[in-house]
């Protein structure tokens, strides 16, 4: 998660030509490879193991970011969000699926959320140091946060391969095949109400932030804020979230993850909705909600859908979560980046947090209904 390419990603983007509606047709394209590749690979890390899993997946995201070096135009960038959207759908679900799996063989899962917060706080930081180094790099040449994001993804290959797989959770001889992978949808999608509510909510407040994360540096354009701080801002926002993350747990054992889940729908939408509506320096610190959403939901709605699976299917299922956000990504991103261009920015900011709420809203009426056919 040392990104020093992200917090000048969007202005690369517009650097080589592309729209807005393009930097968003790109990102749900590769939503799109996401959703493709997101439940079987995480299948795989079930059946043949999270370190080989781990090991793909960080092999082709240095690949993707090789490619970003020599990109110069939509298709070349597409080929290299294409080797990153599947590096990424092989790494998530992977890490939390191992991290719960190693504690269980240690005996030590009352700590499960205490060191899920711990593993995306550490994220986090990595995460905003790297944008304070790529801020500056992209000062000197803004081509130079790609050559070193490319040569650091030897660092995550190496530490990869230094992973020990949880023996006694490996399914060894334990032979894949379609029909389980039927059970498991069988299960999420029709019988398992609670893991199916979790699912849905966090994957609607997911594709509300990950959209929001490719609209807030032209937000800091439009209300005035300087490229040269984009990097110490997009720092902040990531050091917030690994804050926050750390301390999830004393958040989780003080109100219930639905109730949790229920709230930050709310304050994201509104700070969208506000934001939007009266756009300035002021309103944009409101967005800082969407760094303390990001810092609570992972740690909190991964480590609960841990505890209601088995080892067996436990990367498969979180691989389901990020399946939901990255589809609902898929049909928002295209609509929000073409009206971002037809009307402007803060425009597109607050139709993202109107979105939002009209999907949780229906999710929930959806829910009432099904209990009621059922």
């Amino acid at each position: 998660m040392a990104l020093f390419t992200i917090p000048v990603l969007v202005v690369y983007y517009r650097h080589h030509g592309l729209s807005m509606q393009d930097v968003m047709l790109l990102q749900a394209i590769f939503a799109v490879t996401m959703v493709v590749i997101e439940v079987p690979s995480g299948y795989f890390s079930d059946v043949l193991g999270r370190r080989k899993t781990m090991i793909i997946g960080t092999i082709l995201a240095l690949c993707g970011w090789a490619c970003y070096v020599v990109a110069a135009s939509f298709s070349e960038f597409l080929i290299a969000e294409a080797f990153l959207g599947v590096g990424m759908s092989f790494m998530s679900g992977t890490d939390s699926a191992m991290l719960y799996d190693s504690l269980l063989e240690l005996g030590h899962t009352e700590q499960s959320l205490k060191e899920e917060g711990a593993q995306m706080s550490y994220a986090n930081f990595s995460e905003a140091g790297a944008s304070v180094i790529g801020g500056a790099l992209a000062a000197v040449s803004l081509h130079l946060p790609f050559y070193v994001q490319a040569v650091w993804m030897l660092v995550p290959i190496v530490a990869s391969v230094m992973l020990i797989e949880p023996s006694l959770h490996r399914r060894a001889g334990h032979k894949a095949g379609w029909q389980e992978m039927k059970e498991i949808l069988s299960r999420v999608f029709l019988h398992d109400t609670h893991i199916r509510s979790l699912i849905i909510t966090s994957s609607v407040l997911s594709a509300t932030t990950l959209t929001m994360v490719w609209l807030i540096q032209p937000y800091w354009t439009y209300v005035g804020i300087p490229v040269a701080l984009f990097g110490v801002l997009w720092a902040s926002g990531n050091a917030l979230v690994g804050v926050v993350s750390i301390r999830a747990h004393i958040v989780a054992d003080r109100i219930s993850t639905n109730s949790m889940l229920a709230i930050l729908i709310v304050a994201v939408s509104l700070s969208c909705i506000i934001a939007g509506l009266w756009p300035s320096m002021i309103t944009a610190g409101l967005l800082a909600v969407m760094y303390i959403s990001r810092g609570l939901l992972n740690p909190i709605v991964n480590n609960d859908l841990n505890k209601r699976v088995t080892s067996g299917q436990r990367a498969t299922v979180l691989s389901l979560r990020q399946l939901g956000m990255r589809f609902i990504f898929l049909i928002m991103a295209p609509f929000i980046g073409y009206m971002g261009d037809l009307t402007s920015i803060p425009t597109a900011v607050v139709i993202t947090g109107s979105l939002s709420a009209f999907l949780w809203l229906s999710s929930a009426l959806f829910k009432g209904l099904f209990k009621r056919l059922r």
